[in-house]
């Protein structure tokens, strides 16, 4: 019986590379089905762009794996609050409703982020930088109940800098939102908080980072990897 997977990034390049790669990759012989002595494929049941896309692929398919992208592109337009969660709380959504290991799949490199990810309920972390042999290793730990962290990203969270470390998780996801170009407002919405506490966050992170106004904040965050 095949490992089914979905698929979860917004750029249609990338999706499709990592279903080529996905439906190419040998299966480790740790975890072949007891009932079958032939290797069972890995097998992409579906590849979607969109949260709205992702909850109906779960629904309809359960699949043993699901690979994430961290911070997925919505339709300005989407009224409904489950469509425009990505990061932590879909995370935190999946987590709650559905069996699937999530992998998550992303070009961030914060160890915030990293932790946040993990604290939310991945499984594993590897950066789309990552190569067949390391994405096929994530995969088979998250398989065996593992938890899986691409090497280099272990080391920077093992030795991160120390300005980073004060910034708290919901602050870190105030930043990343906006240098995704969403409002306060919008941001106020997807982390289901008011726009009082998501001012508060962002403020708290100016601080620490001695940031002193709005154009020196979208520099800071246009270079950190967030």
């Amino acid at each position: 019986m095949p490992f089914n997977i979905i698929i979860v990034e917004d750029s249609t390049l990338v999706r499709k590379g990592l279903v080529s790669i996905i439906n190419n990759l040998p299966l480790p012989d740790a975890i072949q089905p007891a009932s079958s002595s032939e290797p069972a494929p890995y097998r992409v049941v579906a590849d979607v762009a969109s949260p709205k896309e992702l909850l109906a692929a779960l629904t309809e398919h359960n699949p043993d794996l699901l690979m994430l992208d961290y911070s997925l592109q919505t339709d300005g337009e989407e009224t409904h609050p489950l469509h425009m969660l990505d990061g932590q709380n879909l995370i935190r959504h999946i987590r709650k409703n559905f069996s699937t290991n999530i992998l998550v799949v992303s070009h961030h490199h914060s160890p915030i982020i990293i932790r946040a990810a993990l604290e939310a309920g991945a499984n594993g972390y590897v950066t789309k930088n990552a190569n067949e042999k390391v994405l096929g290793l994530a995969i088979q730990a998250v398989m065996k109940g593992d938890t899986f962290v691409e090497h280099h990203l272990l080391r920077t969270m093992l030795h991160r800098n120390p300005n980073a470390a004060v910034i708290s998780p919901k602050e870190i996801e105030v930043l990343r939102l906006m240098g995704k170009g969403s409002r306060l407002t919008d941001i106020a919405q997807r982390m289901s908080l008011s726009i009082k506490t998501v001012s508060a966050h962002k403020l708290r992170a100016m601080e620490k980072l001695c940031i002193r106004n709005d154009s020196e904040l979208y520099r800071v965050i246009t270079g950190m990897a967030l």
